[in-house]
């Protein structure tokens, strides 16, 4: 029985410290639409990462679809402090690689 524990134990600490592996399939961002330019994309995370950032842990476009991330950006707009204008430029920004609904 002790000698069980003992295995037991010395398995956890080998798997406890064994290197651990990651995914090496890299994410791709696409940086452009048929509807967005590059130019647009940029200006729209600019403003993303200037605006949202502020306050919180930005999160990544692909996480959500263009209803969730339009409603989001509806709420969180006054917030932020964003005119009319920063709102489009966000919206362009995220609909670039937003999931489809």
């Amino acid at each position: 029985m002790k000698k069980l524990i003992i295995i037991t134990i010395i398995s956890l600490v080998v798997f406890a410290c064994s290197h651990k592996t990651t995914s090496t399939v890299a994410k791709t961002e696409k940086t452009s639409s048929e509807t967005v330019s590059t130019a647009q994309f940029a200006e729209g995370k600019a403003v993303y990462d200037l605006k949202c950032g502020t306050c919180h842990k930005l999160k990544d476009p692909a996480r959500g679809n263009m209803t969730q991330w339009t409603k989001w950006i509806e709420r969180m707009a006054p917030k932020a402090k964003l005119t009319d204008e920063e709102k489009t430029q966000i919206t362009n920004y995220v609909s670039v690689n937003a999931q489809p609904m």
